[in-house]
């Protein structure tokens, strides 16, 4: 009964996002007088327009994406802050040594993402709120800019127009809820959990700006800056239900593979193995994705491989493959060294070496090869 009602407070922003939407659509069905209008269309037309419609709603959500990423943009850049990517339905657009470059991604739950490199001395708590903001407030003015000529001049807009407009309001007023009412989603804090978290936490003020760098140095290829970088969590509290300080070990993680510091990578794991359960999916399953090529570069039994080879990160594993250079090493490190198959081995790692060509951080790239080359040393010995 108590993890039903932890439940059901988590989701407490999400019932209230679903509420006010439903009801700030029907004030606008009913303020233009849309539903009465309707009555009188033939129903074959009426069928054309159900479908112009669909197609109006989903040109809105993608143009209410792109505002929103682009709002966080400009607010970054106000701050002082530089462009890195910017993420619309899996496909970025970045910069790479001085030149803009398209490439793949997907984040679960994220239907578009701009990140930005903060200055070097970092931001102040205000600053990286108004980041966070920036989305919301852009969708806010164009749902404003939608709604002005519904609510003053309908009767004079063709029917398409209005329509549009109407999609565009739903749209932008859902967006404005989902992103601006603190909850997570898929375990991922939104805009407003991220400014509600970093105001009361200075410790996740500290993780955000130092991922963003994180980030930023991997696209750029800096590696000395790389090398450089701290870890975050040395002698930190964490609490593995935060979504932002489970990203500071997520980093470290990287940070030590990318090193090839193994023993620092088994550390962290070690740290994260008694509370593994309370972290979000993707973490945990990138967490796991790592423990299972640091035992399979080690003497191992095949049971200890068994045991973390679960159908969930399996399917997993095979969905980020697809785009991932970091999952293709775990699949090419389980062919060599746990499947002997070196056949199956081979055709992974020439998948690797495409994705390797396209993918948008070239500083993980970089590591992620002197990993499969390790792996390539010790299957030859």
């Amino acid at each position: 009964m108590e993890k039903r009602n932890k439940n059901i407070g988590k989701n407490i922003g999400l019932y209230i996002i679903i509420i006010i939407s439903c009801m700030g659509i029907g004030f606008l069905i009913g303020k233009t007088g849309i539903a009465d209008k309707w009555k009188e269309i033939p129903f074959p037309i009426f069928m054309v327009r159900l479908v112009v419609i669909y197609l109006f709603f989903f040109l809105s959500a993608l143009i209410h994406i792109v505002i929103h990423e682009t709002g966080h943009m400009i607010a970054a850049l106000l701050r002082g802050w530089k462009f890195l990517s910017f993420m619309i339905m899996g496909v970025v657009l970045s910069r790479r040594e001085g030149r803009l470059h398209l490439s793949r991604f997907s984040m679960p739950g994220a239907g578009g993402q701009c990140l930005m490199l903060p200055p070097e001395n970092g931001d102040t708590t205000w600053g990286i709120a108004f980041y966070n903001a920036g989305g919301v407030l852009a969708n806010l003015l164009l749902t404003i800019c939608s709604f002005i000529p519904l609510l003053t001049c309908y009767n004079s807009l063709s029917w398409a127009t209005a329509s549009f407009l109407i999609c565009n309001a739903i749209v932008g007023f859902f967006l404005i809820l989902m992103n601006g009412v603190p909850h997570n989603l898929a375990g991922i804090p939104n805009d407003g959990m991220n400014i509600l978290k970093l105001h009361k936490d200075v410790f996740s003020s500290q993780i955000f700006l130092h991922t963003m760098q994180v980030m930023g140095y991997l696209m750029q290829n800096n590696e000395k800056q790389i090398n450089n970088m701290p870890y975050q969590c040395d002698g930190k509290d964490i609490d593995p239900t935060n979504a932002l300080h489970v990203m500071a070990l997520s980093t470290d993680l990287s940070l030590a593979m990318s090193r090839m510091d193994f023993e620092k990578a088994r550390v962290i794991l070690k740290r994260i193995e008694p509370d593994k359960e309370q972290i979000i999916p993707i973490y945990r399953n990138e967490i796991l994705l790592e423990k299972i090529f640091l035992t399979l570069i080690v003497p191992y039994k095949k049971a200890d491989i068994e045991y973390l080879l679960e159908k969930p990160l399996l399917k997993y594993l095979k969905q980020q493959s697809a785009f991932r250079p970091s999952a293709l090493r775990v699949q090419y490190a389980l062919a060599r060294l746990y499947e002997l198959n070196s056949a199956k081995a081979e055709k992974i790692y020439q998948q690797f070496q495409k994705v390797c060509r396209t993918y948008y951080l070239q500083g993980e790239v970089n590591s992620e090869k002197k990993l499969v080359e390790y792996v390539q040393q010790l299957s030859l010995a």
